[in-house]
């Protein structure tokens, strides 16, 4: 009986560090900022973002005379809401890479906003590479619902490189032609 309790204790004891040691998705701070960005960005239109970027456009458009301040007042408005909502996940050239290079937040909203169209997150999974603990892949799920008043569902896929704890690149591969359908819906080409 007595082996039996200590054989008992000392199984009890590695089950119980064995946990304690591993790293579930949940208590990932990575899996965590990937989550948070792509809520924030695949979440559209952002009407504070959209407004940012058109409002110059708009009065340039009206022929309202738009001094050089007032241009740079609603640059400086741009960068705050895009700095205050992405910069802390991203190391200084991730952040370029993700809000000025591909403009991810800023083209989804932009889309979503001509095309008619309202963008949830239903769902961010996200699974830690095996070979390379700096890379995770990602599975978005997003319901919209277009101009037509029709609710979909499509899946976004993607993978995020992380830097010293920070995302170093992010990247959407396939979205299942969403952007292009909203851009479609937007640009209007003349025959």
């Amino acid at each position: 009986m007595k082996k039996k309790s200590l054989f008992l204790c000392c199984v009890l004891i590695i089950l119980t560090t064995l946990g304690a040691c591993s790293s579930k998705p949940e208590n990932d701070p990575n899996v965590q900022s990937v989550k948070t960005v792509l809520n924030e960005a695949l979440t559209a239109p952002n009407e504070q973002l959209v407004n940012a970027i058109l409002d110059p456009i708009e009065k340039i458009e009206s022929g309202e005379e738009v001094t050089e301040s007032a241009i740079l007042d609603s640059r400086n408005e741009l960068d705050t809401l895009l700095k205050d909502a992405y910069e802390e996940y991203f190391t200084e050239y991730g952040y370029e890479k993700f809000t000025i290079q591909t403009s991810i937040p800023s083209n989804y909203s932009l889309y979503a906003d001509g095309a008619g169209y309202q963008i949830v997150v239903k769902n961010v999974e996200v699974t830690k590479d095996k070979e390379n603990p700096n890379r995770y892949s990602f599975e978005a799920t997003l319901e919209y619902t277009t101009d037509e008043d029709e609710t979909k569902t499509v899946v976004a896929t993607g993978r995020a490189e992380f830097e010293d704890g920070k995302i170093a690149s992010l990247d959407i591969n396939d979205d299942g032609d969403l952007l292009e359908k909203m851009s479609s819906k937007t640009i209007k080409v003349e025959p």
